[in-house]
């Protein structure tokens, strides 16, 4: 029994394997899990201030930052750097692929360097768990909070730096991601990821490691956020962007993907101007929002998953009330409106949307199609302070509590947030559920000449699809049928309006005189392979009625005629000369009409016309 017990104190702490435990992932993550290694993690994250009020770090009851509170390590831009991303790239390759035998096995293989475990954590009395990849702490750091006597003191910080990642093996959004790049100045963010990774069962969270002051660019003379290293939404040389890049590659499938990046950040109360609580947007470059965030047809989206009033009384006071347009602001060109019993428009606003250098935002946006792709990538600010909240800033009562923060400093916040939680979990599910649903008709009402071979095509009504795709156009110069040529969005930049679902006319060029012979139907596509029926044939003059005769037939005439393939009902009519007008004979669905003729012309001639007309 020694002789074993000796050669386990021998054994590195690696040589263990998959580490097992049991709590809850909010406590581990923000307040106390006993059974884990360690706890709080959030409190854990390293910390360094380079230039005195530049990034608001919140209120001091928080997380007062301390110099030299944990490190950040860079993964240099050299082959023994691009070696160090190539074996996290397996780690998350592994991971997301559920092969936690090979995570592990790579970490041990790696723990020396990167001081990284797989944590199998079971939730007590509940049949979920999770796999995280944490960072070991270095008990060497110590973070004081503030107070000299050690009494809020927190023992222990990252030398790496690089973050948590915690997966979920029974994700009910099992392509859904949420990220916090910012924890220590964004706040707000790390507290409202975790509710809605564990509330709405996302498949991943990631939250970084340190501060974007940690580690910087001192060749410059004065810090910038565009100067950090430890940003991992600015550096790409980091298992943050590694682990990102991972899940695009195995996940996102377009157009009509269920992946998608819920980045969250959070503002300075004082800087937000006319945003809502949350600004939106599906990044920088992005200027049309798509499924799940906007659904401008069936409105089955993140915005309509909330209720008009997502604020009605908060925390005991009646007095806090927020509108659905006061709550969400969202950037969306045209600008985007709630519709429910009121139709409320919202607030765009061309700000926070991500900035252009954010690799995660690049990383989704690489091989994205803006107007047609569903959203892989959403980017979403929360203010730190909610207009509605009491006046003048009362932090004390909204985020409440001693350093080190824990989550009981957080609840007014996660209870605040909550319906847009809640909204998240219904606008997935929305977005889950197969497309089967074809695109509305629209109605084909004018072909008009433009010249010999050009001719304009309007319809009525707007084919809505939360996938839209294209309309399409058949013409032929003999009947319609599958081998018709067709125009889509796809065909030419001269028919790039038939990718949008309001446009009503297109011209139409290129034709072969004469253009009376052309025939031309409409439909509408989707993403998914639906399809509209089409519209009824059109062409751009009434159809010309051949080979008419009259015979004599006792006392009445005989009109017999031939038709055009596609006429179905003619009307005959009588215009007495000099009245200026006619009198309907009567209506034929066949190619002859027998009449008496009347008595109005009098003495006086009378014209007789057979004229095709629509069957409505």
């Amino acid at each position: 029994m020694k002789w074993w017990a000796v050669l386990l104190l021998w054994l590195p702490a690696s040589a263990w394997g998959i580490v097992h435990e049991t709590g809850f992932l909010r406590g581990f993550l923000l307040d106390s899990c006993s059974a884990c290694a360690y706890d709080n993690w959030l409190s854990h994250v390293s910390e360094r201030l380079v230039r005195p009020n530049y990034n608001d770090y919140g209120p001091p009851n928080l997380d007062p930052v301390t110099n030299g509170f944990g490190g950040f390590t860079y993964i240099t831009d050299d082959s023994t750097g691009d070696s160090t991303l190539a074996r996290w790239r397996q780690v998350f390759d592994f991971a997301i692929a559920e092969e936690w035998a090979q995570v592990d096995s790579l970490l041990m293989r790696h723990e020396a360097e990167w001081r990284y475990e797989l944590v199998r954590l079971q939730e007590p009395g509940v049949r979920r768990h999770y796999y995280l990849l944490r960072e070991r702490l270095d008990s060497s750091y110590v973070d004081t909070n503030g107070d000299s006597t050690g009494a809020r003191a927190v023992i222990g910080g990252f030398r790496n730096g690089w973050g948590v990642f915690v997966f979920n093996p029974e994700a009910r959004h099992a392509r859904a991601i949420v990220q916090v790049p910012h924890p220590e100045d964004d706040y707000m963010a790390p507290p409202v990821a975790t509710e809605m990774f564990v509330r709405d069962g996302l498949a991943q969270l990631m939250i970084a490691g340190a501060g974007r002051e940690v580690l910087w660019d001192t060749t410059f003379a004065t810090y910038n956020n565009g100067l950090s290293l430890s940003d991992p939404s600015r550096n790409g040389r980091h298992p943050f962007a590694v682990a990102t890049e991972a899940a695009i590659a195995v996940w996102d499938a377009p157009p009509v993907s269920e992946f998608v990046v819920i980045q969250l950040h959070s503002y300075d109360h004082n800087e937000h101007g006319p945003l809502g609580d949350m600004q939106i947007s599906c990044f920088f470059d992005d200027h049309f929002p798509n499924p799940p965030l906007r659904d401008v047809s069936r409105h089955r989206d993140y915005i309509h998953a909330l209720p008009l009033f997502p604020i009605n009384g908060f925390d005991g006071d009646e007095s806090v009330v927020t509108r659905v347009d006061e709550y969400v602001s969202l950037w969306s060109s045209p600008a985007y409106s709630y519709f429910g019993a009121d139709t409320v428009a919202l607030r765009s606003v061309f700000d926070f949307l991500g900035v252009p250098e954010n690799q995660q935002g690049n990383a989704c946006h690489a091989n994205h199609d803006e107007r047609f792709d569903t959203e892989n990538f959403v980017h979403i600010e929360l203010d730190e302070y909610p207009d509605a909240l009491w006046q003048p800033t009362d932090f004390a009562r909204w985020l409440p509590g001693a350093p080190p923060a824990r989550l009981a400093n957080f609840r007014l916040v996660i209870d605040y947030f909550a319906p847009f939680v809640t909204a998240v979990d219904s606008a997935l599910t929305w977005h889950e559920v197969p497309d089967t649903l074809a695109p509305e008709a629209v109605y084909l009402r004018e072909v008009s000449r433009v010249n010999a071979s050009t001719v304009d095509i309007r319809w009525d009504g707007v084919a809505y699809d939360q996938h839209f795709d294209t309309y399409e156009i058949v013409y032929d110069t003999t009947e319609l049928s599958a081998l018709s040529p067709r125009v889509t969005r796809a065909t030419s930049a001269s028919y790039t309006a038939l990718g949008d679902q309001h446009t009503a006319m297109q011209r139409f060029t290129l034709l072969t005189p004469p253009l009376e012979r052309y025939r031309f139907a409409l439909r509408a596509r989707d993403m998914a392979g639906n399809v509209s029926a089409f519209t009824r044939e059109w062409g751009i003059a009434d159809s010309v009625i051949h080979d008419l005769t009259i015979t004599v037939d006792g006392d009445s005439l005989r009109l017999n005629w031939t038709g055009a393939y596609f006429d179905s009902l003619y009307e005959v009519r009588e215009y007495p000369a000099g009245m200026g007008g006619y009198y309907l004979l009567g209506v034929a669905d066949v190619n002859h009409f027998a009449f008496v003729p009347t008595a109005m012309a009098g003495n006086r001639m009378s014209v007789i016309m057979v004229k095709r007309v629509w069957e409505e």
